[in-house]
């Protein structure tokens, strides 16, 4: 578990890495690609791995992504927020999603049974597959979100109609990075928090500042506007029923 720049939470922390969604911009295969195992045969096995869509478990507490961005359970880590007594925000798997189709359920019971351990902390989980969270029951100390770009309306529409019926958790949503005008692909009466944030890394894209003014008009509750966007006020806000 470590600190982290990320404005919203206070750590990260990832039992579970990788993904195979394989969005263009993902900032966390950038990470894994730089941090990765070395050695050819760990390349050759990850190339494998990722053209099977295979995942693994390692017991490895040298290498933090020893098949790369291919899903992994670092079940070594698992205890990690067990050791932290003072109340923290705590964003579950930054480097990977762990809700993605790929993942097996156990992975994801044995990450919800340290939640429900810990509850002097705040889980926040954020998927682009939010239509996993119905096979598992959350204590009331996670957050769940999904999220948003603006690109696609159909994926952005399915995303958000799936969180709608999620009333047992805080509710987010993240659109992050903003690629679009997303007043046609959401609706926001369902969350209790949304979170915005620009594009970064190579060639990134700023979003245009009327996106951002749609999401005001279209959503009264509580926004956290990233620093990456640069916006002329700080706006920096959280879910009413915050208890941080």
């Amino acid at each position: 578990m470590n600190y982290t720049n990320i404005e919203w939470t206070d750590f990260t922390w990832n039992p579970v890495t990788g993904c195979y969604h394989g969005c263009e911009y993902c900032y966390a295969k950038r990470i894994a690609h730089r941090f990765r195992n070395q050695d050819k045969e760990s390349e050759k096995t990850a190339e494998w791995a990722k053209e099977n869509k295979m995942v693994l478990e390692t017991k490895s507490k040298k290498d933090p992504y020893p098949l790369e961005f291919v899903p992994t359970f670092h079940k070594n880590r698992l205890d990690q927020p067990c050791k932290r007594k003072k109340p923290a925000k705590i964003f579950v798997s930054s480097m990977g999603d762990l809700f993605g189709d790929w993942v097996p359920k156990e992975w994801i019971d044995q990450v919800i049974e340290v939640a429900e351990s810990c509850p002097q902390h705040t889980f926040q989980f954020l998927t682009k597959n939010p239509g996993r969270y119905y096979d598992f029951d959350f204590p009331d100390n996670c957050w769940l979100g999904t999220s948003v770009d603006g690109k696609d309306f159909r994926t952005d529409y399915e995303k958000v109609e799936i969180m709608e019926e999620i009333n047992e958790n805080i509710t987010f949503l993240s659109v992050e990075p903003l690629l679009g005008n997303v007043e046609n692909h959401v609706w926001f009466s369902w969350c209790d928090w949304v979170i915005i944030g620009a594009q970064t890394g190579p060639g990134a894209k700023k979003p245009k500042a009327w996106w951002i003014d749609q999401i005001f008009k279209n959503y009264r509750g509580p926004i956290f506007l990233k620093d990456n966007l640069n916006w002329p006020e700080e706006i920096k806000e959280w879910p009413e029923r915050n208890d941080q």
